[in-house]
């Protein structure tokens, strides 16, 4: 049953921490995560400070592009203005690295890095995969100058590892952070404005109009906020059966997805309960269930519905990208009023810290999976699907352990490069088991989900199947001062996370693709597709 709450809005502003009940809910720890209510005023007073900077480092002629290193809200909003805005002249590109997968590695560095200026975007300043790849390419940079640390900038929390390492090796700038702010709520303030602004963004612009939209926030009147409004449908439609968040974009707009996904599920999801983000093309098929909330998003005033004529729940029109800092400040307001009807507190991760010290165990500690893998548990392994797979064998692969029950979900957790080749093909995938299936089927890259709907995976309702995708990379990389390569370290959090998952006694496969890995997709999905005829 949904909490009955009174002025929430009014109450979150004034930062009642009691908007959040439960036993285990720390008040204080709560008010150390309210900042971004406040970010407004604080970012304004260093914008000039931040302009300035960008003007002299565009200036100098030296960068031809940025890359910011960093993990989940760190590195999500500034994926979003990389793909929402073109970079101005003169300024250079802005590329995101979140993967340790070495495949991705690669990627990056065959561009170059002479011309590269690196931001290395952590909120604690000590987050594994973030300070493995600064170690990998400050090396790399390294082996052409003998001014490395130049072509480095540190956006983190004060007193923290990174910012007095930055300092030390005194990095081209260090950027400190409002210490309550945490990461997925920090889109609009430094961890996104800086990579924004380097990238050319009229960040003043997209500050003013989401300040003057978070003015709207503060009232208690639904039909005056509109992030009420939406929160509120959230939680109720979650309590009611309907914990599918569906959210359909227009291309356009999917990387805002991405980020309203690692928001909504790491906030939600946890206690045996949550709200489960599905991203999908405002113009493919939809998900026909009735156990979700459909919400649209369209920078396209023709597309007036969520998928083959399904009606959305919530629709509205972004006309101007600029308003794109207005739906970030829409949707963390939500989050947290879904949060407080749901009885959740949105600001931290249990689960995603239990996640981490599975890896740990894996990459520092040599432990094997199977140690880990109760002997009761629906964990399934599948070998060399791609070179081999011939239909002989497809009796023997308990593709039914894998269907969502009782409003379930399953999850496609691909521990793959994260190429357009790779992203087509498993959404053609996603979409047939939806279609076949009619039900949720959601993907995710690892290990960027861990810092996403991980979070939900493991600490929501334990509804989900999983079915974990990995393939060998042919090439490698040994990451300075670390005892293992990145390719140790992707197998690690691949193992870590079956690790978790299975230990909850959640159905999970694992399938190795093998050979060329869009070939070895579509060959799992005629595969599945075969067999999702025998399980309807």
């Amino acid at each position: 049953m949904i909490r009955n709450i009174h002025n929430p809005a009014s109450r979150l502003w004034s930062k009642d921490t009691t908007l959040w009940q439960g036993d285990e809910v720390d008040p204080r720890a709560i008010l150390d995560r309210l900042g971004w209510l406040d970010v407004f005023g604080w970012i304004n007073k260093h914008l000039a400070e931040i302009d300035q900077w960008v003007q002299e480092t565009v200036a100098s002629n030296r960068f031809q592009r940025t890359v910011v290193l960093g993990m989940g809200g760190s590195s999500l909003a500034p994926e979003v203005f990389s793909k929402l805005f073109a970079a101005a002249p003169g300024h250079p590109s802005l590329t995101v690295l979140d993967s340790t997968s070495p495949d991705m590695v690669k990627s990056v560095l065959e561009q170059g890095v002479q011309n590269t200026l690196f931001v290395v975007a952590s909120k604690s300043g000590t987050t594994l995969e973030t300070m493995d790849l600064y170690r990998f390419f400050y090396g790399q940079v390294g082996m052409l100058s003998n001014t490395a640390s130049d072509q480095f900038v540190a956006i983190t929390d004060a007193d923290s590892w990174l910012e007095q390492h930055a300092l030390s090796e005194k990095f081209n700038k260090t950027f400190i952070n409002p210490h309550d702010i945490g990461g997925r709520y920090s889109a609009l303030s430094l961890f996104g404005i800086v990579p924004a602004a380097l990238h050319g963004v009229d960040v003043s612009s997209i500050i003013e109009r989401a300040h003057q939209f978070a003015e709207t926030t503060k009232s208690d009147d639904p039909d005056l906020n509109p992030a009420l409004t939406l929160g509120s449908d959230m939680a109720i439609h979650a309590m009611n059966g309907q914990d599918k968040l569906i959210l359909s974009l227009t291309p356009a707009l999917e990387s805002l997805g991405a980020w309203i996904e690692q928001l909504v599920a790491e906030s939600t999801g946890k206690g045996g309960q949550g709200i489960l983000p599905v991203c999908e093309s405002a113009s493919g098929p939809g998900y026909h269930g009735g156990d979700a909330f459909k919400v649209l998003i369209s920078d396209d005033q023709n597309i007036k519905s969520v998928g083959s004529g399904h009606g959305a729940e919530r629709e509205w029109y972004l006309g101007d990208v600029l308003d794109i800092g207005a739906e970030f400040f829409k949707w963390e307001f939500a989050t947290a009023i879904a949060a407080s009807y749901l009885g959740v507190n949105p600001f931290d991760e249990p689960n995603v810290t239990e996640a981490k010290k599975s890896t740990d165990r894996f990459i520092n500690h040599g432990e094997n999976l199977d140690k880990y893998v109760i002997a009761d548990s629906p964990y399934f392994r599948v070998e060399g699907i791609g070179d081999s797979w011939v239909d002989s064998e497809l009796p023997d692969v308990p593709w039914s352990v894998l269907k969502p029950t009782n409003g379930g979900y399953l999850s496609v957790l691909a521990y793959l490069p994260m190429e357009d080749g790779c992203t087509l093909a498993l959404e053609q995938m996603r979409n047939l088991i939806c279609d076949q299936l009619r039900a949720v089927c959601t993907v995710g890259f690892g290990p960027r989900y861990l810092h996403s709907t991980g979070q939900l995976h493991k600490g929501g309702a334990p509804v989900g199947t999983f079915l974990q995708l990995t393939s060998d990379s042919s090439i490698d990389f040994a990451i300075p001062g670390r005892d293992y390569t990145f390719n140790d370290l992707f197998n690690a959090q691949a193992d870590g996370d079956i690790a978790v998952l299975a230990a909850r006694g959640l159905p999970v496969m694992r399938v190795y693709l093998k050979g060329d890995r869009l070939h070895a997709i579509q060959e799992l999905c005629d595969a599945f597709s075969k067999s999702l005829n025998t399980l309807n």
